[in-house]
């Protein structure tokens, strides 16, 4: 089968998933082509401006079309089915509703996934018009479409096998926490993390976090120089680079007010570190409480765009399960438990699942 993805290819969290879609395409054995939209706003610039200064080879690979703007003319989408013959197109938070209809009664396959922080009940018309078939990677993804009237099959998302490749080098006099914030936006409670940390005892703490942000923001670096505990790394770096500084951690901390899939939760079950998170969904699917991490409660703060619930965590929770893993021999104990995880979570699963979706 010919299948073709519809995609940002630049470091983010959707091409991330494109990418290792395409690996599970190839274990298939279908071919894949990857049409690539531009991402739009001044964060999509921001991310295209850092790829550009170095470029990634795990970006470099053949099939890639790049579009001429993140809203693709229905004749480019058209072009790119045409030229390589493409059975079923895939798109992840695509909303060109309209030029998806016009290749499905072209005869094309559609299928679609969306995060549901952003899909809501006004785009279930369109998006069923438009999609054969809408699919889900999580659980409460999926139990959200079925509320809105949307049958999505449910892939397990996996643990990708290069991630496992990774060799973890820690300093066990020290125990770090990573908390992977990203762009810091509003679902990444930063700064009831660092209180939290900064309530809790230990010499031996560290709190490394990563975030793609101007280096003079001023929350974290009043943090960082209020506390020598707290570490900053706001490079935009590759792959290997960002894989090497995760996994030299021990824990990793990321509690969310909500989560699309989660990816480094994903990562950190791949490097071996227990999470500490919020005992909400979809964060709470990639943690087997007290075994391969702790969940924190939570309290409602609002709503994403779509209507679904913020949570803020507790933060003396949080403190309470900081110091908990700061205990040497509690951070063993845990991660046996994130090696079941793994086990479950293995990428056979998900290829398996998208074998399934294809039929």
């Amino acid at each position: 089968m010919r299948v073709g993805i519809v995609t940002k290819w630049i470091a983010s969290g959707q091409a991330v998933v494109a990418r290792q879609l395409r690996d599970a395409l190839d274990e298939l054995g279908h071919e894949s082509f990857v049409l690539a939209r531009p991402g739009s706003g001044p964060r999509a610039q921001k991310a295209a401006s850092a790829s550009a200064g170095e470029v990634d080879p795990v970006w470099d690979q053949p099939g890639i079309t790049d579009a001429s703007d993140h809203h693709v003319p229905l004749a480019e989408y058209e072009d790119w089915v045409r030229a390589n013959a493409l059975d079923v197109v895939l798109c992840d938070e695509n909303y060109q509703f309209d030029e998806i209809h016009h290749l499905r009664e072209q005869g094309v396959r559609t299928v679609g996934r969306f995060v549901w922080e952003y899909f809501g009940s006004e785009y279930v018309h369109a998006a069923r018009t438009a999609f054969e078939t809408i699919y889900s990677l999580t659980r409460c993804e999926r139990e959200r479409y079925a509320e809105l009237g949307i049958e999505s099959p449910y892939v397990q998302w996996g643990i990708h096998p290069e991630l496992l490749e990774v060799e973890p080098e820690r300093d066990r006099s020290l125990v770090r926490f990573y908390f992977p914030g990203g762009i810091l936006g509003r679902r990444k409670p930063v700064g009831k993390a660092i209180k939290a940390f900064q309530r809790a005892a230990g010499d031996e703490l560290r709190l490394l976090i990563s975030a793609q942000v101007p280096r003079s923001d001023e929350r974290l670096r009043e943090a960082a120089e209020s506390d020598p505990r707290i570490e900053l790394a706001l490079e935009d770096d590759p792959e290997d680079r960002h894989r090497a500084r995760f996994a030299s951690c021990d824990v990793c901390l990321a509690p969310s007010r909500w989560e699309g899939l989660g990816l480094p939760l994903y990562e950190a079950t791949a490097f071996g570190l227990p999470i500490v998170t919020n005992d909400k969904p979809p964060m709470s699917e990639m943690v087997l409480d007290g075994r391969s991490g702790i969940l924190v409660a939570s309290e409602h703060n609002g709503e994403a765009r779509s209507g679904i619930p913020a949570w803020d965590p507790d933060p003396g929770e949080l403190t309470a399960a900081i110091e908990r893993l700061g205990e040497r021999d509690e951070l063993e104990r845990l991660r046996e438990g994130v090696a079941e995880l793994r086990e479950q979570r293995a990428w056979r699963h998900t290829v398996a699942g998208l074998g399934e979706l294809l039929g």
